[in-house]
């Protein structure tokens, strides 16, 4: 194989290659015999007629493109190799091939790339406005942390006064409002709510101390900003009330014989297990609170990236991508993926996904280049040590052997590679504006 040309058109590059005449010969006769087995000729058994007869009945362009994918394939896995092949500038995805000369002596390949697109960041991607509180846990967090520990192994007992106080169980009817219309979703009867648990929307069980068994109360609930029904988020609604029950909780005894039932290593005291329960608390508070970061980070790094153009095989990728994981999810949910789109994602029709969905394809493949771009520019990198660091984790986390795990990932480090790095350029950017 030898490269004979490369052209720059646009956004496109070319490598025009030559095969080895040799090996494109052999492919040719390789494809004369097994085109010949699929001859039926009178005189000659099924599968056995002679190569010379076989050649008078096969034409010589029949067996030229029964003999080109081999090569063609053979070929770009040699360009691929070349040391005159750039990979740097080039998108590998979705290459596409060209012949540029064909005939038994001589064979030209094109392969056709398309350039990595030049990307700007406009502004200066150290001095990003960022929420960095540092997460601290309270002692209500713990106590209500240890209230889900403990929850099979609690009794309910009617309230003498019925009033509703904070900790206690309550059942309810509760039906929902958006613009005095009934929404999806926000209705039911019968549902027991802990108060103080955090489990519903902000305000809500705040409204709910007070009330009593039989008493009936509309209240006015906002909801998040971020909450995932787009159609509510952000939305004042009412909620119509209906107090079912009032029950006080009586959790168990809490001490070392109780806390052994848990099975937690090396935890033996109650002071010990409330450490514990605070220090997976805080674990937890402080990746959220990292996921916010690189979030804020993510939506930062999109709005001010440009991109000299969109490569079309990224763009079709990142579509085909996003498109199966609506299709899943959708599946999944036991709905159409059509009323899918309207009814879960919030879309008022098709129409008007397809142009979100191109967006949002767009940013995304915009995202990933301009991590990869400050990747560079920080000379960031993964060392053996640190893949192993990452697959030891794994392996507490499961309790496997670590053997198991490497087995496991065997083949797929290239994925694990790219993952710690964009963690690693987010940690930097995250300590980089932290202050900022």
């Amino acid at each position: 194989m030898k490269i004979v040309k490369k052209e720059i058109v646009n956004h496109e590059v070319k490598y025009i290659v030559e095969a080895n005449q040799e090996s494109w010969k052999k492919s040719q006769d390789n494809s004369y015999k097994i085109l010949s087995k699929q001859l039926k000729i009178p005189g000659f058994r099924a599968g056995r007629v002679p190569l010379d007869v076989a050649k008078k009945q096969i034409s010589s362009s029949e067996v030229m493109n029964h003999a080109l994918k081999k090569v063609i394939d053979e070929n770009y896995r040699l360009l691929l190799d070349s040391k005159d092949f750039i990979r740097d500038e080039l998108i590998e995805e979705g290459v596409s091939v060209d012949i540029a000369k064909i005939d038994e002596a001589t064979l030209q390949i094109v392969y056709i790339f398309e350039k990595v697109p030049e990307v700007t960041i406009d502004q200066d991607y150290r001095k990003i406005k960022i929420e960095c509180v540092e997460p601290a846990i309270q002692q209500s967090d713990i106590e209500n942390e240890i209230n889900r520990y403990t929850k099979k192994d609690t009794m309910l007992i009617p309230k003498e006064n019925g009033i509703i106080a904070h900790g206690d169980m309550v059942n309810f009817d509760f039906k929902g409002f958006l613009d005095d219309k009934p929404f999806p979703g926000g209705e039911a009867k019968g549902y027991e709510l802990e108060i103080g648990s955090n489990t519903f929307i902000p305000g809500f069980e705040e409204q709910m101390i007070n009330l009593k068994k039989d008493d009936k109360k509309t209240i006015d609930i906002t909801f998040p900003k971020d909450y995932q029904a787009k159609d509510l988020a952000g939305k004042k609604t009412k909620f119509e009330l209906v107090i079912n029950d009032v029950k006080t909780i009586q959790r168990p005894k809490m001490d070392e014989t109780y806390i052994a039932k848990f099975g937690i290593p090396n935890i033996k005291t109650v002071a010990e297990f409330k450490k514990y329960v605070g220090d997976q608390l805080l674990d937890h508070k402080k990746y959220i609170a990292k996921q916010e970061a690189v979030k804020e980070i993510s939506k930062w790094l999109v709005d001010h990236t440009k991109l000299s153009y969109v490569p079309k095989s990224l763009l079709d990728s990142e579509l085909k991508r996003i498109q199966e994981d609506i299709t899943k999810k959708a599946q999944e949910a036991k709905v159409d993926k059509e009323k899918y789109i309207i009814s879960h994602l919030g879309y008022k029709n098709h129409k008007e996904f397809d142009k979100a969905l191109n967006e949002t394809a767009i940013n995304n493949i915009s995202l990933v280049l301009a991590i990869e771009k400050i990747i560079s520019d920080l000379k960031l990198d993964i060392s053996d040590a640190e893949i192993d660091e990452h697959l030891i984790k794994i392996a507490k986390v499961y309790g496997i052997k670590l053997e198991d795990v490497k087995e496991r990932f065997k083949g797929n480090y290239d994925n694990i590679w790219t993952m710690l790095l964009q963690e690693k350029m987010f940690d930097k950017l995250i300590e980089i504006n932290k202050n900022n």
